[in-house]
C-alpha cells in the first residue's frame, strides 16, 4: 500500500503508513533528529489535535527531559534490575546522564518518551508514560 502524507507548517512532512496505520515525522531535538509519531485510537478520527496537542508538548519537552530521565533512572533501579547489565554498579545519576531521547509518541491520553539506554539494560528501550497533565506515571523496558 501507498503511504499517505500531510505537510504541517511546524513538523513538515507527516507520513501516514498504511501498513501499521501510524502517522509519523522527524524533528531536530537537543541536536539530534528524534522520530514524533502521533498515534489514534480505533476510531479517532481528529488527527490534527493531537497533531496540535504534539506541538505544545515538544515545545516542553528539553526543559522537562531532566525531570523525565530521573523520573526514569529511578524506576530503573527500583523496578527493573534484572535488565540492567551485569558488572559495575550502577548509580541513578550515571542512568540520568546516558539516556539519550530518541522518540516521542503523542495520544489522546498523554505521550510517551523513548530513551536509549546507552548499554545500561542491554540496548533496550526505556519508555516513559506521561499523563494528560504532564506528569510521569509510569516506566517499562521495551526490546
Amino acid at each position: 500500500m501507498t503511504n499517505v502524507e500531510i505537510h504541517d507548517e511546524f513538523w513538515g512532512n507527516i507520513i501516514k503508513d498504511r501498513d501499521i496505520d501510524f502517522y509519523s515525522c522527524w524533528k531536530l531535538l537537543k541536536g539530534k533528529e528524534i522520530e514524533i509519531a502521533f498515534a489514534l485510537d480505533p476510531g479517532e478520527d481528529d488527527l490534527h489535535e493531537i497533531i496540535d496537542h504534539a506541538k505544545e508538548i515538544f515545545s516542553r519537552i528539553e526543559e522537562n527531559d531532566m525531570m523525565f530521565r530521573e523520573y526514569a533512572a529511578g524506576e530503573v533501579l527500583s523496578n527493573y534490575r534484572e535488565y540492567i547489565v551485569k558488572g559495575a554498579a550502577i548509580t541513578k545519576e550515571e542512568i540520568v546522564n546516558r539516556m539519550q531521547i530518541e522518540c516521542l509518541v503523542v495520544d489522546s491520553e498523554g505521550f510517551t518518551l523513548s530513551y536509549e539506554d546507552d548499554g545500561i539494560c542491554g540496548d533496550h528501550i526505556i519508555n516513559v508514560l506521561v499523563d494528560e497533565h504532564g506528569e510521569p506515571c509510569g516506566v517499562n523496558i521495551a526490546g
